[in-house]
């Protein structure tokens, strides 16, 4: 395997930490870029990981250990220059750019954090895009779009990012396949993939961009190794639904969920979601054509996954409650298709209910069950 200059931004994320020491164990360089807004977010809302995390220092040293790691705290949107410079000097052959708020809720709490977020997703997407296409052009971008840029109730399968369709006798030329957001972070998400797909073929990018399912879990072989976990959000903005009810059934609480509970979403553990980012980088799109894939292992109605805590936390209760979102929680049809990144090698190694089983062992509520309490129920309405 040869070894790759990887630029990597949100290093200290949930999974840009566990990437970067998957990276570096296998010998790639890393720089790593972060300006810790998770960090200060969460706390923003009020919250704490479930699982203890270093401070950002503390995992610097770490990843100095594991191999060839340099760090750079910076912000992509507001310190455009210094990026640039950077990439010019460095000359990566892989940008993966993980630097995008990650959250509907935190994106419709008011008109200056849906602002934020659009700026952030937006014009991170942008500036990257340009310094390569004018400091290094065969570079390889990879990103993480999302599979809530689809419409989870279109009641057909969901293609792999193109597709052709038929319409008054006349086949089309290929081209992306529906997205319809169901938040301003959604929308943030949408106008990156259209912008990575016009931008890649005009100025003839290497560019994956990836749809990712609900990633869950703290699960990673270098994580369990060295005993340094990524974080575990469970607040109303950050707190994915894997993670919220393992930590309020771990709590004493009932699991909330929204509605009648079948609809259905797509998830990924952490690691599965490691092995298919590598995959991408020992992968690299061909020029101008944008490389895209259904990133998910599973599909479950949130009922179903409710029972799989309740499998692991015995004395686990469910409330259902009115969805704080306006969406559909019924019963649908719900299919993605997923041969890209299988044909490239990917084979799941983490289930759900495995995944739950190591987070209840894992997750540490000493000192931290006050706080978690008072965030853990959903208070952003949209």
């Amino acid at each position: 395997m040869k070894r790759k200059v990887i630029l990597l931004i949100g290093w200290d994320g949930y999974i840009g930490f566990p990437l970067t020491m998957r990276l570096l164990t296998e010998g790639h360089v890393v720089y790593g870029i972060d300006n810790y807004i998770r960090r200060a977010a969460v706390k923003e809302m009020g919250s704490v990981s479930a699982t203890d995390i270093s401070h950002q220092a503390d995992r610097r040293e770490l990843l100095y250990k594991l191999g060839n790691f340099t760090h750079k705290d910076m912000d992509v949107i507001h310190d455009y220059d210094l990026l640039y410079k950077l990439i010019q000097r460095v000359k990566p052959t892989t940008i993966i750019n993980l630097g995008h708020n990650p959250s509907a809720p935190y994106s419709m709490i008011d008109k200056d954090h849906a602002e934020y977020v659009l700026k952030n997703n937006i014009l991170s997407t942008n500036n990257l895009l340009w310094i390569i296409k004018e400091c290094c052009p065969d570079c390889h971008y990879i990103t993480i779009g999302s599979t809530g840029e689809y419409d989870h109730n279109i009641n057909v399968d969901i293609e792999e990012g193109y597709f052709q369709f038929k319409h008054n006798g006349r086949t089309s030329v290929k081209s992306l396949f529906p997205r319809k957001g169901n938040s301003i972070y959604h929308c943030s998400k949408i106008a990156s993939t259209y912008m990575i797909d016009y931008l890649s073929k005009i100025w003839n990018l290497r560019c994956t961009d990836v749809m990712q399912s609900v990633v869950f879990g703290v699960y990673t072989p270098e994580c369990d190794k060295w005993k340094e976990y990524t974080r575990i959000d469970t607040d109303d903005a950050f707190g994915t639904v894997v993670h919220r009810f393992v930590v309020q059934s771990m709590l004493g609480v009932p699991m909330t969920v929204y509605g009648d509970g079948k609809h259905q979403r797509a998830f990924l553990s952490l690691n599965d979601s490691i092995q298919a980012l590598m995959i991408a980088v020992n992968n690299p799109a061909e020029k101008g054509v944008v490389q895209t894939w259904n990133q998910l292992s599973e599909w479950h109605s949130i009922n179903d996954i409710a029972k799989m805590v309740k499998r692991i936390i015995a004395d686990a209760k469910v409330e259902f409650i009115d969805s704080p979102r306006k969406e559909y929680t019924g019963k649908h049809y719900y299919n993605y298709k997923t041969d890209n990144l299988k044909n490239l090698g990917y084979k799941p190694t983490r289930e759900m209910v495995d995944e739950i089983a190591y987070m209840v062992k894992t997750i540490n509520l000493v000192d931290k069950s006050e706080i978690l309490l008072n965030v853990v129920e959903p208070k952003v309405i949209f």
